[in-house]
Formats: structure tokens, sequence, C-alpha cells
């Protein structure tokens, strides 16, 4: 045998020793990992765990937010700290993005939008996804602007607006909606009921506020918000009820002159968001949406009740003269307003328990 074929015949036996070594030791170490038994599966979970945990953490979630009032509301002031505080608790994990003037849909769109996912929330959104709501639109509820936003805050309203589950939405915070109502007029002072009978005001078409204002001996008139100034400098109607803040910003102080402090009303304002988005979301992130909600609903009362201010003054430099009733004129509204509380529940929009229960909250009772 020649040296060459000698050196090869080594080498090739020398690699087969060699690969043999390697394979036994590769069986060792998986046959030590198969007897490692449940403690290296463990040890496997663990990581993958951890792993997920880590990737959850660093998840960024978007919350596009729809209304419709302008960017100089409260509505939209209170939703700027809303998304400030948000941000900043959640480490910049929740992104707030507002969208305000109706440019996503009027509110009616934007809470189906909202309803079918296609956006996160909706401020101010339709009230017709929540019917039981509009109990706390009944007039003369609520005395002060305190007890309206206690009657919002209530557990009794918390657990009404839950009903916006079968829409696939969920309530987030409630509040008063630009404060009360307030009736004006081009005829003459309104202080007490008699004031308003035979005269045309412009109502909105809702059930609690037309049957209001029939009660009192008005006749409750349909204008489209669009047409009502134009309206009012014609004589259609004669008046009109909106909150201050509506009052000042269409200028309807041009057209009237009277402007009546009733209190008479307020509307709830709702912040649907989608269900879905909502459940997605770590249970830590949902307290912190909770608590923000609520300081954005008692910033959006503060800077109501300061403005509100600033329009009576506003109002009056304009020619337009404000009657602020005392509590016993106002109290001489109050049997008309409980006719209404009674119709509304002959006709099926609530129980009289479920009137009683709220009413209780602020300190009041059923009558009949």
């Amino acid at each position: 045998m020649s040296v060459k074929i000698k050196f090869s015949f080594i080498l090739i036996t020398f690699c087969a020793l060699f690969l043999s070594v390697s394979c036994n030791k590769k069986t060792l170490q998986s046959t030590s990992s198969t007897n490692s038994g449940d403690s290296a599966e463990s040890a496997k979970t663990a990581e993958n765990t951890v792993s997920t945990t880590q990737s959850a953490a660093k998840d960024v979630f978007t919350m596009h937010v729809g209304h419709a009032q302008t960017t100089e509301s409260p509505r939209h002031r209170s939703l700027i700290l809303f998304k400030e505080q948000v941000e900043a608790k959640t480490n910049g994990k929740i992104k707030v993005e507002i969208f305000p003037n109706g440019v996503v849909g009027d509110e009616t769109a934007m809470t189906v939008s909202v309803s079918e996912g296609k956006l996160e929330a909706v401020r101010g959104g339709d009230l017709e996804f929540v019917p039981k709501s509009m109990l706390l639109g009944l007039p003369m509820i609520a005395d002060t602007l305190a007890d309206a936003r206690k009657l919002c805050y209530s557990t009794f309203v918390q657990d009404m607006l839950s009903t916006a589950e079968a829409n696939n939405m969920m309530v987030l915070a409630v509040g008063d909606d630009s404060g009360f109502r307030q009736i004006t007029n081009s005829v003459h002072p309104i202080t007490k009921p008699v004031d308003l009978k035979g005269l045309k005001i412009r109502a909105p078409q809702i059930v609690a506020t037309v049957n209001f204002i029939n009660e009192l001996g008005a006749s409750a008139t349909v204008v489209p918000f669009t047409e009502l100034y134009a309206a009012l400098a014609v004589g259609k109607v004669a008046g009109q009820e909106n909150p201050l803040a509506l009052i000042d910003s269409s200028k309807f102080y041009e057209v009237q002159s009277y402007c009546s402090i009733i209190n008479y009303q307020f509307f709830p304002e709702l912040m649907y968001v989608n269900l879905d988005w909502w459940n997605s979301l770590p249970q830590e992130y949902q307290t912190i949406l909770r608590d923000c909600a609520k300081d954005m609903m008692e910033e959006n009362g503060r800077i109501t009740d300061d403005e509100n201010n600033a329009y009576i003054k506003h109002i009056q430099e304009n020619g337009c003269q404000i009657i602020t009733l005392t509590k016993e004129q106002r109290a001489a509204f109050l049997p008309y307003a409980q006719r209404v509380w009674e119709k509304y529940i002959d006709e099926g929009y609530a129980t009289k328990q479920e009137l009683t229960d709220m009413l209780a909250i602020v300190g009041k009772s059923v009558k009949w």
C-alpha cells in the first residue's frame, strides 16, 4: 500500500470516529433534555410568557374621538385635558386623536361609526342609542347644575347606560351638555307660567321639551336650527329655548328682547366607546380612561359655569334683557313639569320606579 493510500485511509477513519462521537454527544444532550421533563418545559413556557408580556407592553393603542362642536367649545377644551392626561398616565401607550366640528360625521353618523368599530369614540353621541338616558332630560329634574352632575355621576345612571352594550358600545362618561336651557322671546318678560300662554316657541323634537312647552300654554313649533335666527327675525316664532352658549354664539340677542333664566332642563352628554376596542385594552388602561373621563367632565362643567356668567353679561350688553327667576318664581313651573313626568311614564318611555329612584338622588319624589 502506498504512503498516499495509507494516509487517505487514516484520514477517513479519523473522520468517521469524530462524527460518531459528535452524534453520540447530541443524542446524550437530547436524552438529557427529554429526561429533564417538566422543568425544561416550564422554563421554556416561562420564557415565552415573559416574551409575550413584553410584546404586549409595547403595544400602542390609538383612540380617535369625534365630536360636532368647535375647538372653542368647553367640549373640545375638556377633551384636550383628557388627551393630555391619558397619554401622560399611560406613558404614551394610548394615543388620543380628536376630530372636532363634525369632520367625521354628525352625531348620529359618528355614533353609528363607533358601534361598527370604524371610530373608537364619540363625545356628544346620539342619545337614541340609550333611550333611557332621556330621563335626565325631563324638565325641572335638577334645581342646580351640581344636582345635574350628581345625577350624571350616580350609580343609577351608570347602570342605566350599560344598555349601550347591546349596540357594541359602552358609555365612558356622562355629563351635562352646556348647562341648563333658557327661554328667550320678543314679546314680554317671562317670570311665570302664564307668560308663555299663546306664544309660539321653537323647540327641538324632544318629547319632554315639546310636552313641557305645550303644558305651559305655549305652542311648541318645529324650526330647523339653521333657520331659527331668520324665523325669530321675521316673527315666524316668538321665542326659542337653548343653553346660554348657543343663545350667545348664534346672536339670538339681536332678534330677541328678553332672556329668562329658568334653568328648566338640561340634556345629558354621553361619550361612547367601541366595546370591542375597549375590551382589547389592559385593565389598567381602562381604569386610567375612566378616571381621566371623569376629570374631563368635571373640567367641562367648570368651563361651562365660568362662561355662562360671561354669556349672560354679553347678551345683556347687546340689548337683550336678562330676567333671572327667583326660587319661588321657578317653583311655579314645577307642577307643569310633573305633568310631563307622568305623561312620559304613561307613554312607556320609562317606569315610575326608575323615575322615583332617580329623583331620590337629588332629594325629590314623584307627586302622583
